[in-house]
């Protein structure tokens, strides 16, 4: 499904040097690292917000680098912060993102939109959601376009335990469902729910055994 192949990307100095790695459908991909290590720089390039300085990343076999639009065909994204527009509803909000030929109703009803639970704020200006409920609208958004693969930055941070536990329930369920899911986190409820788990360091993606305590992870950041 993904196939990202010794991806790099250089700014004044170089923050990626080599990132390889394999995920399937139903995968839940985490890596962890320090602040500033290039996380989000990799998880921008993956979902075609950024260029690469080189390497290969392929959805499906298909090459993303090549062709822009794999990446509006495969991805969707969410940020660490809000990408939605506070002076607006969350209805309005998602009138924004979706294709003029998609109806809100017809996208509201969907299995796995009715799942994240928006339904009942959706007339709320998004200025006057908590953290929780924005983080839930920003992930029906990344899936207007019914990604099969969804890339997340720091899905829990900001959120209280309720939102958190909340949103790594949707994203068990989302993989659970046959969508791969690729996200950055430093939370252990969220390193525990991933298939696959690696870690950026110095540049390099290093694959990292399942099992390991936070205290071990956190002295190998």
């Amino acid at each position: 499904m993904i196939r990202a192949e010794h991806i790099s990307k250089r700014y004044k100095k170089m923050v990626l040097k080599d990132v390889s790695f394999t995920a399937e459908k139903g995968d839940l991909i985490g890596i962890i690292g320090a602040n500033g290590c290039g996380k989000t720089t990799l998880l921008t390039i993956m979902a075609g917000v950024r260029r690469a300085g080189g390497g290969s990343l392929y959805y499906n076999n298909e090459s993303a680098f090549s062709n822009k639009k794999i990446f509006r065909r495969y991805t969707g994204y969410v940020p660490q912060g809000n990408p939605l527009v506070d002076e607006l509803s969350g209805r309005d909000n998602l009138k924004l993102w979706l294709k003029p030929s998609v109806k809100l109703k017809d996208f509201l009803n969907r299995d796995e939109i009715k799942r994240l639970g928006i339904a009942d704020y959706l007339d709320v200006n998004v200025g006057r959601m908590s953290g929780g409920m924005k983080r839930r609208l920003s992930i029906a958004a990344a899936l207007s376009l019914s990604p099969q693969v969804l890339i997340l930055d720091e899905p829990g941070t900001a959120l209280d335990l309720k939102g958190r536990a909340e949103i790594a329930d949707y994203l068990a369920q989302y993989a659970a469902g046959g969508g791969t899911v690729v996200m950055t986190t430093h939370i252990e409820a969220e390193i525990e729910l991933c298939s696959k788990l690696y870690i950026l360091k110095d540049g390099v993606l290093t694959p990292l055994e399942k099992g390991l305590k936070m205290s071990e992870i956190a002295a190998l950041i």
